[in-house]
């Protein structure tokens, strides 16, 4: 191989699609973000333009190309990280059926997923699948959605893909999936790595309209077609290779290759996920397993909905003078954010805030649920109700990660943090007292997707021989913040008001959510 040997790494967040470049060293060259919208016709409804996609890979690829000095020849490979639990339509000449793709917090199939439950029961579908989310979410329960409610183009769709799937069809032609996505839709034999036949059957699904090959993730799944080329700017024949999930790409990108390994992502959503040859299983807490990019091990891993999307509603509706100000400043008004909070002592001298602006998600999995800021005084100040804030995200946090700790077996060492919320060292000083254990932040730490899905095209390529090969060459360790004892144990105090204060609101939350239907 000769050559800059770089890398172009796509993550297709739920928000935006950020391209990189990557070196084998793991060195960023060039990042560029370019958002799309997500539309909510209906209440439980969330869709997003799979043409949006494609209109952001090409810009977002020629941007990264010129900010990084890249000609696309020099490219040894293009790759992708994607949110997942999609379903998207295809003819069999490659069209997408449906103008808009069912996003992955959609749940408008809750009826379907009553009809999972009663044909093949939660408790067969958890350990078979791994799949611990609510059943709404997942594919299964989406294609029987579009069976039933848009019938003609269920029978008109050649196959169902998920967003990266889709992206890479349009580069290569192919219609393929891999072990990652495949193992999130509801419908594949974890343990054996196919398509559970007789989920399909009982549920009346046809096996023809899923991928017919499901692949490794570091596999070389084909070149730029001419046609691709001339859409994208790409150069004709540079290799694609397939890529993942942004879970376990993520993992990857966070150096949780090896056997209980851990990390928690806040972004607009937080998830724990630990690494192992074994998923976690806990039909009461309800982790998902998914299939690591990582040949033969797991990806187990808990989310919460309301993370830094509810930090991010705070600073568009209450912090309108922070905004404003840090604008002046030329810096992001979440420093000013986190310097107004370290003015409030741990604990927020009183205050709970339950963060569930967007429901669902562990530790309760309730779709009813409401946030909620419990013990507000004339006393309290704004940087009480932000401390409170990132508190009571952070013990929500807490709360899944020592579930997932417990379901491992085992204590993790540390927790790896990345995503947005890894910039903000005051949550981070807040997220590690509330766990009690070292955080470790990576200098990639707002890159992992991206950084695990150019590992994993490297390993595709032959430049490392494994994951944890990849991980020693190409991740670099950051900041290390150990717990304040002081802290921890206000954070002990907090947790079990915390859980108690979610139980007895969570019936007013639900009469409330049914008022206006």
């Amino acid at each position: 191989m000769s050559g800059p040997e770089v890398v172009l790494a796509h993550d297709f967040g739920t928000t935006g699609n950020k391209a990189t470049l990557f070196t084998p060293e793991g060195e960023l060259l060039a990042a560029h973000y370019l958002p799309y919208s997500t539309e909510y016709p209906k209440p439980g409804w969330v869709e997003q333009d799979p043409d949006d996609w494609k209109r952001a890979f090409v810009s977002s690829t020629k941007a990264v190309l010129e900010k990084g000095g890249i000609r696309p020849e020099e490219l040894v490979a293009v790759t992708f990280s994607a949110h997942m639990l999609g379903c998207i339509p295809m003819g069999k000449d490659g069209s997408v059926l449906r103008k808009k793709a069912i996003l992955w917090p959609d749940h408008r199939s809750e009826e379907q997923a009553r009809v999972i439950e009663e044909r093949i029961g939660w408790e067969d579908f958890y350990h078979r699948t791994g799949g611990g989310l609510e059943l709404a979410l997942y594919p299964a329960a989406k294609l029987l959605w579009l069976k039933e409610n848009e019938p003609e183009l269920y029978r008109r769709t050649y196959v169902f893909l998920g967003t990266k799937d889709l992206l890479v069809h349009w580069l290569t032609g192919r219609f393929v999936t891999d072990y990652s996505d495949a193992s999130n839709t509801g419908l594949l034999d974890l343990a054996r790595r196919r398509w559970a036949e007789d989920y399909l059957e009982v549920l009346g699904l046809d096996r023809g309209k899923l991928p017919e090959e499901i692949l490794p993730s570091d596999k070389v799944v084909g070149r730029i077609s001419r046609e691709a080329a001339k859409e994208t700017g790409l150069a004709p024949g540079t290799p694609v290779v397939l890529g993942g999930g942004d879970v376990p790409c993520a993992a990857v990108g966070a150096g949780v290759v090896s056997e209980g390994t851990a990390y928690n992502y806040i972004g607009s959503a937080s998830w724990t996920a630990v690494a192992g040859t074994k998923g976690v299983f806990d039909p009461g807490m309800r982790p998902f397993t998914l299939c690591h990019l990582v040949p033969g091990m797991y990806v187990s891993q808990l989310a919460t909905y309301s993370a830094g999307v509810v930090h991010e509603w705070f600073k568009e509706h209450i912090c309108v003078a922070e905004t404003r100000d840090a604008k002046r400043q030329g810096i992001s008004p979440y420093e000013l954010m986190d310097g107004a909070v370290a003015g409030s002592p741990p604990g927020a001298n009183g205050l709970i805030f339950l963060p569930y602006m967007r429901p669902g998600g562990a530790p309760f999995h309730d779709l009813d649920a409401r946030a909620a800021l419990l013990g507000l005084e004339l006393r309290h100040t704004r940087a009480d109700v932000l401390r409170a804030v990132l508190e009571g995200i952070s013990l929500n946090i807490g709360l899944v990660c020592n579930a997932l700790e417990k379901g491992a077996g085992k204590p993790f060492k540390e927790i790896r943090a990345i995503g947005g919320g890894a910039k903000s060292r005051v949550w981070l000083g807040i997220l590690t007292s509330v766990l009690g254990k070292r955080v470790t932040t990576l200098t990639s730490s707002q890159e992992a997707n991206c950084l695990g899905a150019a590992m994993t095209a490297y390993v595709a390529l032959g430049r490392y021989e494994g994951f944890e090969q990849a991980a020693a060459g190409m991740i670099t360790v950051g900041e290390q913040i150990d717990p304040d004892p002081a802290s921890v144990s206000v954070y002990e105090s907090l947790i079990p008001l915390f859980r108690r204060a979610y139980k007895q609101i969570a019936p007013i939350h639900m009469e409330l959510g049914h008022l206006n239907e």
